[in-house]
């Protein structure tokens, strides 16, 4: 394991059992065998790895739900409702590190965390569209906002009682019970009108750029979790007031080594 992973692997057992704010750089560094100054070279701060643990948090559980077990299956409701166990699961092993994000979270005086939430929220929603799809087809697609709002609403309630109720739940009968639920709702669909999907939401170019990006790595590109990865981060280089040239030229001709990707890249050289 490198310093930077020992690093992110000390902040997490620290934080979760003493809090961000109670956590010093000194003890984070001392735990991975490093000085404090040595910290500072793989991290600019404290908060800059706290964003980077739940990026990578996200990162890794969007891998492990994309794992063959679950994408190769025969029956994709069975799959559906194996990923939502497996979610429920690590949701309750994380349950202190869950504790710590929402009780003795960083200040945000830069809107950075504001920013990362926003991009976590989006992605999950898109993952959540996607595997709505896959279960129920042509027949969710009018409905496919509201349905994922649904889905990750139901999903949010339950893990709150997990976590913050300390609620013992069988993990099977709840994920049964989310599904069924989400079945009884698409049987009705005939009857109702979209709510949220017949809502236009105006991106700009720049934004529908990197949609597209992320949407078609997710969908054709190997080595998707990589590929991911890089695009966030030149959508932050992208953003940043001074911004680093060169990282955007390298991580751009990155991304370009995938075909597919040429011409949403070009049109992304265009608007920066």
């Amino acid at each position: 394991m490198d310093k930077r992973q020992e690093l992110m692997k000390q902040a997490t057992r620290f934080f979760s059992s003493k809090g961000f704010h109670q956590t010093s750089v000194q003890e984070i560094a001392h735990g991975a065998g490093i000085s404090k100054g040595a910290f500072y070279k793989h991290f600019d701060s404290k908060e800059s790895l706290f964003v980077e643990l739940l990026k990578r948090y996200q990162l890794d559980l969007n891998a492990a739900m994309a794992a063959p077990r679950f994408t190769n299956a025969a029956d994709s409701k069975q799959a559906f409702i194996d990923k939502l166990i497996f979610e429920i699961e690590k949701t309750i092993s994380d349950k202190e590190f869950f504790l710590m994000i929402f009780k003795d979270f960083p200040k945000d005086d830069s809107g950075q965390m504001q920013a990362l939430f926003q991009e976590l929220r989006t992605s999950q929603l898109d993952i959540t569209k996607n595997m709505l799809l896959e279960v129920y087809g042509d027949v969710a697609k009018p409905f496919i906002a509201d349905l994922a709002a649904l889905f990750d609403g139901m999903k949010r309630e339950f893990f709150i009682y997990l976590i913050f109720e300390n609620e013992r739940l069988d993990v099977n009968k709840l994920a049964q019970f989310i599904v069924a639920s989400m079945d009884a709702i698409v049987r009705n669909l005939e009857h109702m009108e979209p709510v949220l999907s017949a809502i236009p939401h105006a991106l700009s170019p720049l934004d529908e750029t990197f949609a597209a990006l992320e949407e078609k790595i997710r969908h054709t590109a190997a080595d998707n979790e990589k590929r991911l990865s890089s695009l966030r981060l030149l959508k932050e280089e992208v953003r940043k007031p001074e911004r680093q040239d060169f990282l955007i030229e390298a991580l751009i001709a990155y991304l370009a080594q995938e075909p597919e990707l040429e011409p949403e890249l070009s049109r992304l050289q265009k608007l920066i």
